[in-house]
């Protein structure tokens, strides 16, 4: 991400510095580690159009909101015909791609009808259906972007979300053979508009939490998806956050319960798993599994915990399902199971955009550790993108940390704009005072974060519909280093210390 850098109140963002994290640890597990399977470009039926739409958006200062857009008639294919491939980008103005530390696609959802076609995150997985498989498309047909983009920077920006489409005229001989698909949107949340969850740090057993298997009961019917009529599955990939190891997708009949795909999380770079540097496995183009009406499809996530708390995370694992049956593997007969190719391939391997470069020594932030007190405060400000007191870019009595006693609680207050812009104060390690990036910093904590401050349609939104959030009352004396996870070049502090009548 770009630094930030102060000046006469304003926020200037000057160049991205281009330099490779740290190293981080692994977490234990092959998919952490091993050589990435194969990308495998799709085999296009005779007749194929492949076409790239753009979208022009405005994206707002540090915007992080969950908007919903339908998609023009010079944006979309003008004939009848069948959708079978998708690849999702994202561009400035100028035609560079930004950093994803910088300006990222957060989530894309395309519906059609209101039913779901494809979707895709900041990994950018394609939509890639074996050949003979489409998702019937019209002219007339509503479509409509369900997208979170979400800018890491203090600077408002013109993007353009480009979408590039494999697509099949209905005049085209070979679309007389397509059989058409529909979505199964498998998520750990059951469906929710905006599905997520926290992962805090050291949960689970030896590092890893599986979720919703390791989560509350109550939670466990959430990610149960059921088959409406019977048919094929043909292909899946899944979608997870920074710390994601892989989704499971299940398939249940009966009392009867089978894994039918694994999709490992495949990494780049020196930052591992605290990156958006990843390409996510995705079932071979020979994968097929037969399911009848009422089979229950669900999908569980696992994350490490052993590298940082994981907040607002995903587990999805979308899967397409033909309109009626075409063959495969019945997953309830040990002998067919045994047949079923659950190889994985890729639909891109490592993108540029997406590596990772915080972490690195810099001038721009102080260690709060080794800073005078600041004044005993009650409350303090959040206000053009900065920390009122304790900002460790602030020159002056404004830098030092601000300080509570024992027992005692200071309030933050999100004074920008609530319903545009969010903050957050999460706790980091130590001094806090390194590059920006996306494996830096890191959330240090299993339990303190205040969400993200501000407000938006419940449900829909990352918003946690409250402008204020006040530290426990419960920490040991020392100095708390923070940041905003939303906009992570913000750095703070504050100090838990008796005050001095008291102090001995």
């Amino acid at each position: 991400m770009r630094e930030v850098r102060r000046s006469r109140g304003l926020l200037v963002l000057p160049a991205l510095i281009v330099a490779i994290a740290a190293a981080i640890p692994a977490a234990a597990g092959a998919q952490a580690t091993a050589t990435p399977p194969k990308v495998v470009k799709p085999e296009l039926p005779a007749g194929t159009i492949t076409k790239t739409y753009k979208v022009p958006l405005s994206i707002k200062s540090g915007q992080n909101l969950n908007l919903y857009d339908y998609i023009k008639a010079d944006q979309r294919p003008s004939e009848e015909g069948w959708i079978i491939g998708f690849k999702p980008d994202l561009k400035l103005a100028d035609g560079s791609t930004p950093p994803v530390d910088q300006i990222h696609l957060h989530h894309l959802v395309m519906l059609l009808n209101s039913d779901i076609v494809v979707a895709s995150g900041e990994e950018k997985t394609r939509v890639t259906l074996p050949n003979g498989f489409g998702y019937r498309y019209k002219p007339t047909d509503r479509l409509m972007l369900n997208h979170m983009i979400h800018n890491l920077t203090a600077t408002p920006e013109k993007v353009i979300f480009e979408y590039t489409v494999d697509f099949l005229p209905a005049s085209a001989p070979a679309a007389a053979k397509m059989m058409g698909v529909r979505t199964q949107f498998v998520d750990v949340e059951g469906g929710k508009r905006y599905p997520v969850f926290d992962v805090k740090r050291n949960a689970g057993t030896n590092g890893r939490y599986t979720y919703p298997a390791q989560a509350s009961a109550s939670l466990a019917p959430r990610n149960r998806v059921p088959i409406q009529h019977d048919g094929t599955l043909v292909a899946t990939a899944g979608h997870l956050h920074p710390g994601g190891l892989y989704t499971d997708l299940f398939v249940t009949r009966g009392d009867k319960t089978v894994k039918i795909f694994r999709s490992n999380a495949y990494y780049y770079g020196a930052a591992k798993l605290a990156s958006w540097n990843v390409s996510m496995g995705a079932a071979s183009p020979d994968w097929r599994v037969a399911v009848k009406k009422g089979d229950i499809l669900s999908v569980q996530v696992t994350y490490d915990t052993t590298k940082a708390a994981w907040y607002e995370s995903m587990g999805i694992s979308p899967a397409s399902l033909t309109n009626s049956p075409a063959g495969g593997v019945d997953p309830f007969d040990p002998a067919q199971y045994a047949q079923l190719d659950q190889r994985e391939v890729l639909t891109h391997g490592e993108l540029k955009e997406n590596r990772d470069y915080g972490g690195r020594k810099t001038q721009g932030y102080a260690d709060a550790r080794k800073l005078a007190d600041g004044p005993t405060l009650a409350q303090v400000a959040i206000k053009d993108f900065v920390y009122k007191q304790g900002d460790l870019t602030m020159p002056g009595k404004k830098g030092l940390p601000p300080l509570v006693a024992p027992g005692k609680a200071i309030k933050f207050v999100n004074q920008d704009p609530l319903r545009e812009i969010f903050h957050t104060i999460t706790p980091c390690k130590g001094a806090c005072d390194l590059s920006t990036g996306i494996s830096y910093p890191l959330a240090d904590s299993a339990q303190v974060d205040s969400g993200e401050l501000g407000f938006g349609p419940v449900g829909v939104t990352a918003a946690a519909n409250r402008a204020t959030w006040s530290t426990p009352t419960y920490l040991k004396p020392g100095t708390y280093s923070y940041f905003c996870r939303i906009h992570p070049f913000m750095r703070g502090a504050w100090r838990v210390k008796k005050p001095k009548a008291t102090q001995r």
